[in-house]
């Protein structure tokens, strides 16, 4: 009966159905007075898509065409704001459910991806796990955001890469080149993996031209959005903010995590200079602080960046106050100890299933490398616990490998 997959779907949904019904506030956003303050620069997007107005206005104040954040998501959100009336509790609603299916649907896909490590036993226990796990069901009902999308794509394309690189073509390498392109659409921090990837087909395939005919796939699938970011913002990013990010994580006043202080979605002289210099500009003129700042700090960048690897690995220090986006702080409560412990929990299981990990050559330095490359631009700016979790499907199937290899060695 377990085995059969609709039974760890079902169940994994009816969980975090449950959970949703036990919210008074879905998604954290009843009463919430504008689409900034129901779901920040995507929502914001969101109601500009609806208007008509295209990509733009990532801060609700007017500011025009941006390339903030990537497209899928936000459009995804737009379709639910039209269905539903706007922002509000009927849209919260909707969106928790369509994010509980992507969440539901990450067990399967960390099934197949157990099959395609050939270890069918570990991704259906990682499915069962993913089902149970806590930090997946809250995401899944109480954020707005790209998150919860974000960990299914990057499931789901593991588990189709691990079973076809092995034996594609170049023709098939391109195709996956284009699934990953589109993976980058909803979450391009996974740009980091490209590496990874790319030395997997060189290694299996014996060659050069299965990676670049990857590489060439992944560029064709982002073109349009490139050129519409270069077009209209002046920067052919998948994002556009990189600069702004290095920014407000590295600074005089900077401690590891985000600092809305410094930040033009709420700081009037920031958002100022956003509208001065326009987004692309803006972006050049925050890197370009950034770097002096690191340039005249060398020693002090080197300690943020160690603090943020500890963030995002453990967590902040679960005794310190808890800064909120617009500048504001508050205490940890009672669940946010749990949220924690669970945090850490899933960290150092995963970082140790990682280096126990025993599979086909390529397979290792696979999900090796997703765990080394996937943080790096997160070390340099700043860290949310939220940040980990595209990767935190692939952290629990490592825990379970661990398990069984614990499990085994204690049998034995």
């Amino acid at each position: 009966m377990l085995e059969r997959l609709p039974v760890v779907f079902f169940a994994a949904f009816v969980l975090r159905l449950g959970l949703l019904a036990a919210l008074q506030d879905p998604c954290s956003i009843a009463g919430r007075e504008s689409a900034w303050n129901w779901g920040y620069e995507q929502a914001a997007i969101a109601e500009a898509l609806v208007r008509g107005d295209g990509f733009a206005d990532v801060f609700a104040k007017g500011s025009g065409p941006t390339g903030w954040c990537a497209p899928a998501f936000a459009s995804i959100l737009a379709a639910v704001f039209r269905v539903c009336g706007g922002f509000g509790v009927e849209s919260a609603i909707a969106l928790a459910v369509i994010q509980s299916l992507f969440s539901a649907a990450t067990c399967l896909a960390l099934v197949q991806l157990g099959r395609g490590l050939g270890q069918p036993r570990l991704g259906l226990l990682s499915g069962w796990a993913w089902a149970l796990h806590p930090a997946a069901m809250f995401y899944a009902v109480g954020l707005p955001w790209d998150t919860t999308l974000s960990a299914f794509v990057a499931t789901w394309f593991l588990a189709v890469f691990v079973r076809r690189a092995p034996e594609t073509s170049a023709v098939g390498a391109a195709v996956l080149g284009v699934l990953f392109g589109a993976l980058l659409l909803v979450q391009p921090a996974l740009i980091a993996l490209a590496p990874a990837l790319a030395w997997y087909l060189f290694r299996e395939r014996g060659g050069a031209l299965p990676a670049g005919a990857f590489a060439v796939g992944a560029v064709l699938a982002c073109a349009p959005w490139l050129a519409r970011n270069a077009i209209r913002i002046g920067s052919p990013a998948l994002r556009t903010n990189l600069g702004v990010e290095l920014f407000v994580g590295n600074n005089d006043g900077a401690e590891g995590q985000y600092n809305g202080l410094v930040h033009p979605s709420f700081d009037p002289q920031e958002y100022a200079l956003y509208v001065e210099l326009g987004e692309s500009g803006y972006a050049s003129d925050a890197f370009g602080r950034f770097r002096a700042w690191a340039g005249e700090h060398p020693r002090r960048f080197a300690e943020l960046c160690g603090i943020r690897v500890v963030r995002f690995w453990l967590g902040r220090d679960p005794r310190a106050p808890i800064p909120l986006g617009d500048g504001t702080v508050k205490q940890r409560s009672a669940a946010g100890w749990v949220k924690w412990l669970l945090h850490v929990a899933g960290g150092v299981l995963g970082i140790l299933g990682a280096v126990l990990y025993r599979g086909r050559p390529a397979d290792v330095t696979l999900v090796r490398g997703a765990l080394v490359l996937f943080p790096l631009v997160y070390y340099a700016t700043h860290v949310f616990e939220r940040y980990r979790l595209p990767i935190e499907p692939l952290l629990t199937l490592l825990a379970v490998s661990l398990a069984l290899r614990l499990w085994e060695r204690w049998s034995e």
